[in-house]
């Protein structure tokens, strides 16, 4: 008598990375909807151009509080595919987000199991687009997360040389990232013998600074390295300590905190359980839970809270959710976990995606009114020629990218990250006292074609700064320019002659 055996259909490994490369995908298909997904994308941007036109990074070529290298990936890519191509810096952007992915589906292979790799890269390439349109942006979190997994990973593979370089690649996009250095105590007791820590220790700090001499010969190359240490490492404190107010906390906590908990809440969950299990962790686990509170702690240090800084969280909370979750489905609630944790992903990843396509990213939290920015940017276009620079007062650097023309000055805004309309005196790390001889010699350097007044319609709260209350500017307008329209409320000048 013979006996039939069903065999359990299985699926191949090109099918299951096919399937995996479709999830991390479609989430971040909203962001070829729009042309900006925030305003850091426009002050990217418009640095970027100033920056191929021969102007060094942190003077005359654009000055920003961000490091270095989110402005040499947006000058490359205007370089290759064209001045202020939107489109191209999401399609690179979408490109560091599978290659993060694939890092970390590695590290979940090493430490776990080849499915808590697959997991892990699919809940990170769904966590870091199912959000509001900024978390789709070619923000600095992004381009930072590619070589710090990638430091991550070459620290569990015992490889310190390396993981201290690409550390410190890491440190080019964002300086948050120096808090994986509180991860190198717990790696190098977890993973080497006591013999062999301090050469361990020598080769992840020779890596770190052959990254940072590398890094300040291309800062050398492409900007202004004083510049670099004014704006970049001189006002963190101020930085931090302006945006570390209750209300604007409380603000920024509900519009991101809030959301991005809820909507990551079974990760979360799977995440937390798995990490209290600490004792019975191995040490490449633990070291992944050190990843993750370290993140935690590096995302939160600034205050601005907005969401796109939780892709820092992003990459080890995906791998520990799926550490956790690979462990859960070899139980006899398999089915009860699969559902629910497809559910728990699935559906913020819906809602948010059909969200972000139909919503303006630049304006979609406004309460009424809201601005018609293309409106400004398309007299903006139509009223000058391609040469021709403008000027913007406010907080507003998409009409920089949104009418195709260059800046006049090196800032892209002002009062940025202020409590703008707070009653607060405006003393902002980007209105200090050398700011404005550096604004008039710009503006007396590329006299622009066009000044445009965004506080004149109150766009972004800055009804309270207008023009006549900064010297610079009210000498400026009142002498050479002249008012000729008002287009959804923004005051637009034209020299006189």
């Amino acid at each position: 008598m013979s006996t039939t055996v069903s065999a359990r259909p299985t699926v191949s490994p090109v099918g299951i990375a096919g399937f995996a490369a479709l999830a991390i995908v479609l989430p971040h298909v909203p962001s070829f909807f729009h042309r900006l997904l925030d305003g850091d994308e426009a002050i990217y941007g418009s640095i970027a151009v100033l920056m191929n036109m021969g102007g060094p990074l942190y003077a005359e070529g654009g000055v920003d509080n961000k490091p270095p290298g989110i402005f040499w990936v947006y000058a490359a890519t205007f370089r290759a595919f064209g001045t202020y191509q939107m489109t191209a810096i999401h399609a690179v952007a979408l490109l560091a987000v599978v290659a993060t992915a694939g890092l970390i589906f590695l590290a979940g292979r090493q430490v776990g199991s080849t499915r808590a790799g697959v997991l892990a890269a699919i809940f990170y390439g769904v966590m870091t687009g199912a959000g509001n349109p900024r978390l789709l942006a070619a923000n600095t979190e992004v381009f930072m997360m590619l070589p710090l997994t990638a430091s991550v990973l070459l620290i569990m593979q015992r490889r310190w040389l390396w993981s201290g370089l690409l550390l410190a690649a890491a440190g080019a996009f964002r300086q948050s990232a120096a808090i994986q250095v509180l991860l190198l105590p717990f790696a190098l007791a977890y993973l080497e013998p006591r013999e062999a820590r301090l050469r361990a220790l020598f080769m992840f700090a020779g890596g770190v600074a052959a990254g940072l001499a590398a890094g300040a010969l291309l800062l050398a190359l492409t900007g202004s390295p004083a510049g670099f240490w004014r704006w970049t490492i001189g006002i963190l404190t101020q930085y931090a300590g302006t945006n570390w107010t209750p209300a604007l906390v409380w603000s920024r906590a509900q519009d991101s905190v809030l959301p991005f908990a809820l909507g990551t809440a079974v990760l979360w969950a799977a995440a937390i359980a798995w990490a209290a299990r600490w004792r019975r962790l191995d040490p490449a686990h633990r070291l992944v839970t050190a990843w993750l509170v370290a993140s935690l702690i590096g995302s939160l240090a600034g205050g601005h809270l907005s969401w796109h800084y939780f892709i820092q969280v992003m990459g080890p909370l995906a791998l520990l959710a799926a550490l956790a979750i690979d462990h859960a489905l070899h139980t006899p609630l398999r089915r009860e976990v699969a559902a629910v944790v497809a559910l728990g992903v699935v559906a913020p990843a819906l809602w948010w995606g059909a969200y972000d396509i139909v919503e303006d990213p630049l304006t979609y939290d406004w309460s009424p009114p809201v601005a018609k920015h293309e409106l400004v940017a398309t007299y903006i276009h139509n009223h000058t020629k391609p040469n021709d620079r403008v000027f913007v007062w406010g907080d507003w650097p998409a009409l920089y990218v949104e009418s195709d023309r260059e800046m006049a000055s090196r800032f892209p805004g002002f009062l940025r990250g202020f409590a703008r309309g707070s009653g607060l005196p405006p003393n902002n790390w980007d209105t200090a006292p050398d700011v404005w001889p550096a604004l008039q010699a710009d503006l007396e350097r590329n006299p622009p074609a066009m000044i445009v007044d965004t506080a004149a319609a109150n766009w972004s709260d800055f009804a309270m700064y207008p023009m006549r209350n900064y010297p610079v500017l009210q000498n400026l307008v009142s002498t050479k320019y002249r008012l000729v329209a008002v287009v959804d409320g923004a005051a637009i000048y034209v020299r006189n002659s």
